[in-house]
């Protein structure tokens, strides 16, 4: 059995905007941190976490507390129940993704997984919202580590271990990172300038969406690990 280890915002939720949307706003509300760098890949760890203690360290100069982390989380989550309420378009799933794991879920050849750099609560809502089959599939969080690397090894330890193949699919530059570190085959979710900056990335496959699954399986089953690539998509 292969195993097909996915992200989340921007690969299977059409979540990136409004994600970056309340948690900005989410860091003001919360804790009194504004001038937000918002260009992720430029933080040691592109996931909730990883930023949440990054922007707090820069604001005051010590390490984020457990109490303020939760009352961080606190107001993403209503963030983005408030923009729910008032644009629903934001949580749509990317075009076919329901659809396409549906089918894996349904195929003894493959298993599924769920990697994603958001926080467990922000990430079942948008989940839920988008109507996205992942109820008892295997899952790792932003709780689970402030690392993409560490966030993709538990989904995988969670899902078994027992894989002949795993890959990895994603949307962003760090995503690619996470796959040629942890030495996995990775498709990306993207087209236009997006698809060709995480080509230059190393990535080797990459598709818009999911609307033609069996472009996406040959995508799954040719894609090899990341290369090693020295430019300015890699910052």
């Amino acid at each position: 059995m292969n195993l097909v280890v996915f992200d989340l915002d921007g690969t299977l939720t059409d979540t990136n905007e409004v994600d970056t949307d309340c948690f900005v706003q989410a860091l003001g509300d919360a804790l009194g941190i504004d001038n937000v760098n918002t260009a992720w890949e430029e933080y040691e760890h592109a996931t909730d976490l990883g930023c949440l203690q990054e922007a707090f360290l820069r604001k005051f100069n010590r390490q984020v507390t457990p109490q303020e982390t939760d009352r961080f989380i606190s107001h993403f989550l209503d963030r983005l129940q408030q923009h729910r309420a008032e644009r629903a378009i934001s949580f749509d799933e990317i075009p076919g993704a329901a659809v396409l794991l549906q089918r894996l879920k349904a195929d003894s050849r493959w298993a599924i997984a769920l990697a994603t750099g958001c926080w467990e609560p922000s990430a079942r809502y948008k989940i839920t919202t988008a109507g996205i089959p992942l109820e008892n599939v295997p899952a790792a969080f932003a709780n689970d580590g402030p690392s993409r690397e560490a966030i993709v090894a538990a989904a995988i330890e969670r899902a078994g271990n027992r894989f002949e193949r795993v890959v990895s699919v994603g949307d962003a530059i760090w995503d690619v990172r996470t796959a040629r570190r942890l030495g996995l085959p990775f498709v990306g979710i993207a087209g236009g300038s997006r698809s060709q900056k995480l080509r230059a990335a190393g990535a080797t496959h990459t598709v818009e969406n999911f609307l033609d699954p069996h472009q996406f399986m040959r995508c799954v089953e040719e894609a090899g690990i990341p290369a090693q690539v020295f430019s300015a998509a890699e910052g």
